[in-house]
């Protein structure tokens, strides 16, 4: 049984969120965040860089950074720039881009579920991280980062279920920089949040596709309040903040690696090798899988296809995936890449990203070799968390990629 809650949500007024609303603060280069917090008052960046223009700093992820991002966050509720709702609601948010529209419920979700093995996992999580937003999540005391949780499509009517309430003008529509239209519509019916609540109770298991840390962290600082301060389970910070969406809206992509290697690759050697698994075959153009086990190849001579010869042996659920392929066949026999978290020599480029330029540095030398990768499907995904195994770092590009700043939830 999935327990879903509304909430009442901290959030933009109507005339200004389409200038509060920003990408999540670590997408943006150093040029392009001076420029968004010089030009732009109300942004939500100021609250998670509250010390812009200032000679001294505090330090990064110390609590004193901390404080001062609360202290930006209760200055933007002062001068109105955000508000909290009167009511408990739900949410639904809706993203479109040139290619695909993805549409989701935004609520709070049980970190009981989560404690008991009912959200589920798919990678390890990093102590240090989760530790550091657990104390963010603490001091500032609110939360605007959603973990992106999905299901299988048939276990719930999702598009019935939202259909009557996605046919009302939205609360929010705007349309950003990248060309991406964005709108939230909010439930306070108590009729249409229980029967919400009552559809999401027939799901037994809910799983982690994006954001593995926040939950972590969620658990965390619900754990640790709860002993502090013998709140109940039922208290707002035993809930992580969550969108659902089900898998047949979800965008998995591959992240596809690139080497960097010190001594320069003996092409005619190196093909030879890889011929004794892989049908290694010459093409012309930049070459993207259309099929698993199958992977692009860019050399200094140029694409190459791979396609590995004969069945797999599936001992795992991971087996199957294409980063454990290109890992077991590839980048740990011939090259010595065993951690791939901490081996300097690899890279990770997203699916939805050109490669022209890397196709350029391997040319000029600065980049060995480039391989393109098949997505994970999300059937895979299921299977592997469900058999309570991890991927290899960097498995799956997901989308969407939700804005910062709202539907935040306070904590206390």
């Amino acid at each position: 049984m999935s327990k879903i809650i509304p909430f009442r949500a901290v959030r933009p007024p109507r005339d200004k969120v389409h200038l509060v609303a920003s990408r999540s603060y670590v997408s943006y280069k150093p040029k392009q965040l001076k420029r968004k917090l010089s030009e732009n008052p109300y942004s939500f960046i100021h609250i998670i860089n509250p010390e812009f223009g200032e000679e001294l700093r505090t330090v990064p992820n110390s609590p004193e950074r901390f404080k001062l991002v609360r202290a930006k966050y209760e200055e933007f509720l002062q001068k109105e720039y955000l508000f909290q709702e009167e009511k408990a609601s739900f949410y639904i948010y809706r993203q479109t881009t040139l290619e695909e529209s993805f549409t989701g419920i935004v609520c709070g979700v049980d970190i009981r579920e989560y404690l008991e093995g009912n959200i589920k996992i798919h990678e390890h999580t990093i102590t240090s991280r989760v530790q550091s937003f657990t104390n963010y999540l603490d001091i500032c005391d609110f939360n605007a980062e959603p973990v992106l949780l999905t299901f299988p499509r048939e276990k719930i009517d999702f598009h019935g279920l939202i259909e009557n309430t996605i046919s009302e003008r939205p609360e929010y529509d705007f349309t950003t920089t990248n060309m991406n239209r964005h709108e939230v519509w909010v439930i306070t019916d108590d009729k249409d949040i229980t029967q919400i609540q009552k559809e999401f109770e027939t799901i037994n298991s809910l799983y982690i596709a994006d954001g593995h840390h926040r939950m972590a962290s969620s658990v965390n600082l619900g754990e640790n309040r709860k002993a502090r301060n013998s709140w109940t389970e039922d208290h707002i910070c035993n809930f992580a903040l969550a969108m659902l969406i089900p898998d047949d809206i979800l965008s998995i992509q591959s992240f596809h690696r690139i080497l960097q290697l010190e001594e320069e690759i003996d092409e005619d050697s190196f093909i030879e090798t890889l011929s004794e698994n892989f049908e290694v075959q010459s093409c012309g153009n930049c070459f993207i899988p259309d099929e698993p086990h199958k992977f692009g190849m860019r050399l200094k001579s140029g694409w190459y296809t791979l396609k590995l010869k004969g069945e797999i042996e599936r001992k795992r659920a991971i087996d199957g995936l294409d980063p454990v392929v290109l890992t077991n066949q590839i980048l740990e026999p011939i090259f010595n890449i065993y951690d791939q978290k901490t081996d300097e020599r690899i890279s990770f480029i997203p699916g939805k990203d050109p490669i022209d330029s890397f196709e350029k540095a391997i040319d000029n030398g600065f980049y060995s070799v480039l391989f393109t990768l098949y997505p994970v499907s999300p059937e895979e995904l299921f299977a592997v968390s469900d058999a309570g195994e991890v991927m290899p770092p960097k498995s799956t590009y997901i989308e969407p990629k939700l804005r910062s700043g709202l539907t935040m939830m306070k904590l206390s």
